[in-house]
């Protein structure tokens, strides 16, 4: 069982299906969530002053929760919330005033025992590409996808270790084992402008434009990614654009849910594997499990 963190964003933003299609595909999938209670907003970004600690305190909150329940470990969607956790979480293992002083403010000493897990950490280590692959129905023949890692998920690599930060070859892996063509581009890992576009939006139009270009001209027929700030950005850039020269953003449960049969087939799947309650509405709304 994986203690499900669900952070604002991704909870804010329920029809955009991410949050649908993630948790029914891992339910499909024989992967068994169940969402933390009384969580709270992650702070949305790392504090790096080191005599910070009051920023700490939220996530160490879900992290002490999850460890508590006995869980595996904790599931993050949002690329924004993994790399806070993860990095808190880093940080609670090696820094003993850390653990001191937040230790002094939630009356409990916590010690980095919880493992953070983004989906597709769990997708690549707890299910596995073979166990994909044999799910698929509908194979994407013909798609070119380009992969969108942003930096969030990737740096830095001493704290976060999801994947090679200068050449991550992970979304291009689960995506060929549905069959889909990847394609690489540059740019893949660079900022799509990040919060920037709320005071510098031209800035932050720019950054991502350049990773829309570039992703076209590599031979792209859409981008996929795991970060919903990088998704807004990457549509956002392209609303001045001709429409011949836009490119679909997904987020990258879109192609899986897909080539899988579909968000409903797979929450029947789900469903008839012994989750209670409504199949259409099992994956929606707080009361995921």
């Amino acid at each position: 069982m994986l203690s499900y963190y669900p952070g604002c964003t991704v909870r804010a933003q329920q029809d955009d299906g991410f949050e649908r299609e993630a948790l029914a595909l891992l339910a499909s999938l024989d992967i068994q969530t169940h969402e933390l209670e009384e969580w709270e907003c992650c702070g949305a970004v790392y504090p790096e002053a080191r005599d910070e600690y009051v920023g700490l305190l939220s996530s160490v909150r879900a992290l002490q929760r999850t460890w508590d329940a006995g869980s595996q470990g904790m599931l993050t969607l949002c690329s924004a919330c993994f790399h806070v956790m993860r990095r808190v979480n880093h940080r609670m293992k090696r820094d003993e005033e850390a653990q001191r002083r937040v230790g002094g403010y939630l009356g409990n000493m916590y010690q980095g025992e919880t493992k953070v897990f983004h989906l597709l950490e769990v997708l690549r280590d707890l299910v596995g590409y073979p166990r994909i692959q044999e799910a698929v129905v509908t194979p994407l023949k013909g798609e070119k996808m380009a992969c969108y890692y942003g930096c969030m998920l990737l740096r830095p690599k001493e704290e976060l270790g999801l994947v090679d930060s200068e050449n991550p070859r992970l979304m291009e892996a689960l995506m060929e084992t549905l069959g889909a063509t990847t394609v690489r581009f540059p740019y893949q890992t660079d900022c799509c402008g990040a919060y920037h576009v709320y005071r510098e939006a031209p800035l932050a139009a720019a950054a991502s434009l350049k990773v829309i270009t570039a992703a076209r001209e590599a031979g792209a027929t859409q981008i996929i990614t795991a970060c919903p700030l990088c998704k807004h950005n990457l549509e956002a850039c392209q609303a001045s654009l001709p429409q011949k020269e836009r490119l679909p953003v997904a987020y990258m449960t879109a192609p899986l849910v897909k080539a899988l049969g579909g968000v409903q087939r797979l929450e029947q799947m789900a469903f008839q594997n012994g989750e209670k309650g409504d199949p259409s509405h099992a994956f929606s709304g707080e009361n995921s499990q």
